[in-house]
């Protein structure tokens, strides 16, 4: 074992200056007023999770909803791992205990999601890679019944072609409320056929149908990992994909169940080794951003940073943030030192030699949208274990202290013996950045969230901004708990708004920080036709089995109350109409009787509704969006 696994990095004057001072760059002044830097302790082997194998892409989630985070280690050539998360922070194997298959596949990636809205994550590993085609491998969550997992490769229809997959990414892309999957292939390391992606339709109760070919997936290629995000804004979920050896695709969501290639209208084909491609809010303006890693050793193409230009659009700006060529292979994005503004972790996992991993902490430059960036892996300690093949990244709070921590996965060709390595678990020693949680449940969107936009005002005049995902960077899934760096300035959070998939919006006022909020997904709509006198049906949706008050006004207002954590919306004096109690899945439909009152023609009601999570009353009553009754 190597002897410096386990050393404390200690604050060094000199690494801060390197991290924190600002610097110019062509004329321009980096902002580092909001950062500090951020030191990681390697703990993996006391913890129990060096995992030595072949690693590909790694997860960070609760496997077993007992409140604490797990881990998945993918391992090509062995069975993969699945380590509990145990009370005092160690962590021990649970693959015979939860009956995990034994698999001796090419694991390259894991996707953990609750495809089947129940509650818990079940997984799906992308097989192949490098190493040929293979059949994928989906696992249903069973703990909470039978205490195990259950193979459903064979009968869930999204695991029946023999493809090399390098990774994916679930993301609900017709909007129906489940998880899709979206799968990027390869040719294989001796292959010969360049095939497409593929594309997985949730028909529910866990059964998949493949709709690649009739929703325009069938761009050919050699290609790598992939990443989801709404980047135009126009409400439905696109994907970009890495091609190794042309151009990169990318899906545009046309909204009618088909993709179009938007990639060279957009300005992000940047031909040649790409080794993925992963969304990100860089800027933090609530539009997501690219990254794309480069597997280059010339130095003749730079890894890329695309800044998104609102308009369907993209620009190159990988030399002003200072990108550079080191042969990317394992990558992911996260804000590893709470100032904000997420950061770019990359894993050179070359199949012959080891090379240590690099952290480009990202910067704003003043009077630009655009970013700068620091190596930083060697100052804060984040390549502690030297030399390695690195693939995977998972991020999330593993120890909840409050801080992001990583999870890498490491190793080389199962092929070559030689080449298996040593995981790392990086705990961040924590700074005196403000930061705040939030863990989100959908009712009518997706269960995981995936697709909602969450805004996070800070005092200090910042919009922090985040999105869940699951099937990130080498194919990684993070904790599902977003965590927002607020930077060391900021004292407080204004405003927090959740945007769902749904298309509902949810406002807090003043969230306390240093702490961690469980949102589900609430807020009001109506179907019908407004008239004086007549009815139209309120749709409340909101915690399960929880209570939902409707109010009612002639008078919109926008009244922050910092006290309740709630806007008011509704002026005058609002009228009343009684509770009503949402069901299982958290949904009602209430009949709002309009009044017969002939001085309404012309004008329009207001509604409003207060949700109240019953089974758990010291959460915050949530004060709905208002909808608006135009009455002809």
């Amino acid at each position: 074992m190597n002897p410096s696994r386990n050393t404390i990095f200690s604050t060094c004057i000199a690494c801060i200056a390197c991290i924190a001072a600002p610097s110019f760059i062509n004329g321009q002044i980096l902002i580092y007023d909001y950062s500090e830097a951020m030191f990681f302790n390697e703990q993996a082997a006391v913890s129990g999770l060096e995992a030595p194998g072949y690693g590909r892409g790694a997860a960070m989630v609760d496997l077993d909803n007992d409140g604490l985070l797990d881990i998945i280690v993918t391992t090509a050539g062995s069975p993969d791992g699945f380590f509990r998360q145990k009370n005092n922070g160690t962590f021990e194997l649970m693959n015979s205990s939860w009956s995990v298959p034994v698999t001796q596949d090419e694991s390259w990636g894991v996707i953990a999601a609750d495809f089947d809205n129940d509650g818990d994550k079940d997984i799906y590993f992308s097989n192949g890679g490098f190493s040929g085609a293979e059949v994928n491998v989906m696992l249903r969550n069973d703990l909470n019944t039978s205490g195990k997992f259950t193979d459903i490769s064979a009968s869930s229809g999204a695991c029946g072609l023999v493809v090399a997959n390098f990774g994916g990414s679930a993301f609900d892309y017709d909007n129906d409320g489940d998880l899709d999957i979206f799968l990027s292939s390869s040719k294989g390391y001796n292959g010969t056929v360049r095939p497409p992606c593929e594309l997985y339709r949730n028909d529910g109760n866990m059964q998949f149908t493949n709709t690649a070919p009739a929703a325009g997936i069938t761009h050919q290629g050699d290609f790598r990992n992939c990443g989801v995000a709404d980047y135009d804004h126009d409400g439905y979920m696109d994907v970009i994909v890495g091609n190794f050896d042309s151009f990169n695709i990318l899906y545009h969501n046309n909204g009618d169940g088909t993709f179009t290639n938007q990639a060279l209208a957009a300005g992000v084909q940047d031909p040649y080794r790409s080794f993925g491609a992963t969304f990100e809010d860089f800027n933090n303006d609530g539009w997501p951003d690219l990254f794309i890693p480069k597997y280059e050793f010339t130095g003749a193409r730079a890894s890329s940073v695309f800044i998104n230009n609102k308009d369907g659009t993209f620009r190159d700006i990988s030399a002003f943030a200072r990108m550079s060529s080191q042969g990317d292979m394992g990558h992911n994005t996260g804000d590893i030192n709470a100032d904000g503004f997420p950061d770019i972790l990359i894993g050179t996992g070359h199949p012959y030699w080891e090379r240590k991993d690099l952290v480009k902490a990202m910067f704003p430059v003043r009077y630009s949208d655009a970013m700068s960036s620091r190596n930083a892996a060697a100052y804060l300690g984040l390549d502690a274990i030297g030399d390695s093949r690195s693939h995977g990244y998972a991020l999330g709070d593993i120890d909840n202290d409050g801080d992001v921590d990583v999870y890498n996965n490491n190793g080389g060709p199962s092929q070559i013996s030689s080449s298996w390595g040593y995981n790392a678990l990086y705990l961040a020693q924590g700074n005196t950045s403000n930061w705040m949680k939030m863990s989100l449940e959908g009712v009518i969107s997706n269960r995981d969230a995936i697709g909602a936009r969450v805004r996070v005002e800070t005092n200090n005049g910042r919009d922090i901004w985040r999105y869940p995902a699951s099937g990130k960077g080498f194919c990684n899934t993070d904790s599902p708990i977003l965590h927002f760096g607020l930077g060391k300035t900021a004292t407080r959070a204004n405003i927090a708004e959740i945007s769902w998939p749904s298309g509902l919006v949810q406002t807090y006022v003043n969230l306390p920080t240093r702490d961690q909020h469980d949102i589900i997904e609430t807020g009001i709509s109506f179907s019908g036709n407004p008239a004086v006198g007549g009815q139209v049906t309120v749709k409340a949706t909101g915690p399960r089995n929880g209570r939902v008050e409707l109010l009612y006004s002639s008078v919109l207002v926008y009244n922050p109350d910092p006290v309740n954590h709630v806007v008011h919306r509704l002026g005058g004096t609002p009228f009343y109409l009684g509770p009503t109690s949402l069901d299982a899945q958290g949904r009602a439909n209430i009949t709002f009787n309009i009044p017969n009152d002939p001085s309404l023609s012309g004008n329009s009601l207001f509604l409003q509704a207060v949700v109240i999570d019953v089974l758990y009353p010291n959460r915050i009553a949530v004060k709905t969006n208002a909808v608006e009754l135009a009455i002809p």
